[in-house]
């Protein structure tokens, strides 16, 4: 079993898994998409309320040092602070963590897509979005923001473009790619490009997470649904932060593709 990112409170996190029949003691890998709080959050609390009952040395399998950065949100109305996740109390914990910037099997079963080449002209990270830049060699220093060279002192803010944001893909018997792209900030269809180049597998059953297109313009969300159809997925599960925009977009270009989920749904992706 495979746990994929870890909601934002220990509440949240526990009551699912507890709906769920999720039992954490039988995980056999974990996956954190990026470092966002509302991914993360309850992380630490998984990590220390099931200490000695998870699997020694379980793996956290990261897709760049940059998931451990201090973010913020800098708005017209004053900065929000993202938070910062603690690599070393993590790993004081037992959890193993790895940073799989190449696609990475997982548990033998899943794999992750690696970083994301940035291959559209309309998937575009949030404006807003900013790391805190770390001394040079250190887990925030400006050499993991990005391929293109960043100068920035300690402590300066610097745009966030998601460099270690990475999907987790299955590869499903004669029905092709599932591809989840959890928040998708690398953007979806980038995503899908790199599961397809990481795998040799053009065939795509599913894209399933979300989709970061809330709000959206309506251009981004017509190119979007343009490059879905290209695709030809077997099933789009639009979740999370996809927005309202372009579930209706999507409903009205491919209506027998549209599977809409809620909190709590299972999804069997049978050969």
């Amino acid at each position: 079993e495979i746990l994929l990112d870890f909601s934002l409170t220990e509440r949240n996190l526990f009551n699912n898994y507890a709906v769920l029949k999720v039992d954490p003691s039988r995980a056999d890998a974990l996956i954190l998409s990026h470092g966002h709080r509302d991914h993360y959050g309850a992380l630490p609390d998984l990590a220390r309320l099931a200490h000695g009952k998870l699997r020694p040395g379980l793996t956290l399998y990261a897709g760049g040092e940059d998931t451990f950065c201090h973010r913020v949100v800098v708005t017209q109305v004053g900065t929000v602070d993202g938070g910062q996740l603690d690599r070393g109390a993590l790993e004081a914990q037992g959890l193993s963590v790895v940073l799989s910037k190449d696609s990475t099997v997982i548990a033998g079963h899943a794999f992750t897509s690696g970083q994301i080449p940035r291959l559209t002209d309309f998937e575009r990270p949030p404006a807003a979005a900013r790391l805190e830049a770390g001394p040079m060699g250190s887990a925030c220093s400006i050499t993991h923001f990005g391929a293109t060279k960043v100068e920035a002192k300690p402590g300066e803010l610097v745009s966030d473009t998601f460099q270690g944001e990475h999907a987790t893909v299955y590869h499903v018997k004669d029905r092709g790619l599932v591809v989840i792209t959890s928040c998708g900030h690398a953007g979806v269809i980038n995503s899908v490009h790199q599961a397809r180049k990481a795998s040799g597998v053009s065939k795509v059953h599913a894209i399933v997470g979300g989709f970061h297109l809330a709000p959206a313009p309506d251009e981004i969300v017509a190119r979007t649904v343009e490059a879905f159809k290209a695709i030809d997925p077997d099933y789009i599960i639009p979740m999370h932060c996809t927005g309202f925009n372009t579930i209706v977009a999507v409903h009205h270009a491919m209506p027998k593709k549209l599977v809409m989920p809620s909190t709590g749904t299972r999804v069997i992706f049978g050969a």
